[in-house]
Formats: C-alpha cells, structure tokens, sequence
C-alpha cells in the first residue's frame, strides 16, 4: 500500500547508486514532494533530487 512520497538525494547523480533521505518527512502526493524539490533547487540548484515512493 503506498503511504506518500520522500524526497531522496543522489550522491552520484543519476547512475546506479543509492539515494538517501533529505529528511525524514512523507509527502502525502508526487506534487507536493516535487514541490519541495523545486524549493530546494532554487538555493541547490546542482543536487540530484529525487521523489521516492514509500509503501507500509
């Protein structure tokens, strides 16, 4: 069952690696996550962000 959406940072940028958590807040929809992200690249704008599904 999805639960929401968090919003993950890629150390390596896009390649296969793992992203970790921004923090620790779900997002209840993509929209709202991707929201944060754009927020964020406006002071970050070289980050790798990525919204995440998060399932129970």
């Amino acid at each position: 069952m999805l639960i929401g959406f968090v919003l993950l940072v890629s150390a390596c940028g896009y390649d296969a690696c793992e992203a970790l958590p921004v923090s620790e807040r779900i997002y209840p929809d993509k929209a709202a996550c991707e929201t944060m992200a754009d927020r964020i690249y406006k002071v970050r704008p070289n980050v790798v962000l990525i919204c995440g599904e998060v399932h129970r």
